[in-house]
């Protein structure tokens, strides 16, 4: 059984690469440029066990990224190519190695 709108779905998974990190509830964002200037930004809000997920546009696009409202998390470039993004899974990484402490010495 298929549906539709599932083939157009980006589904992914924040992961902080200690475990140290969380990752529930944490804003990710999907940022595009359509081919003909429009840019926008979607956001998701991670589940429990950091998934996320989000409908693509259908429209070739110039530019993509993917990030996450989180200290650690380097924004990932997509790549379109002027095409539309394909549906799949990804990973979000959040590094989160250095000791908190450490982060925000004063």
């Amino acid at each position: 059984m298929t549906d539709e709108v599932s083939d157009q779905i980006l589904h992914g998974r924040l992961v902080g690469l200690t475990g140290k990190a969380p990752t529930a509830e944490v804003v990710v964002w999907l940022a595009v440029q359509t081919t003909d200037g429009e840019a926008s930004t979607l956001e998701s809000i991670t589940d429990d066990e950091g998934f996320f997920s989000f409908e693509l546009p259908t429209e070739p696009l110039r530019a993509a990224k993917l990030g996450a409202v989180l200290e650690g998390v380097q924004p990932l470039d997509l790549e379109p190519n002027d095409e539309p993004l394909d549906p799949g899974e990804i990973m979000l990484f959040v590094d989160d190695f250095t000791p908190s402490h450490l982060k925000y010495a004063g």
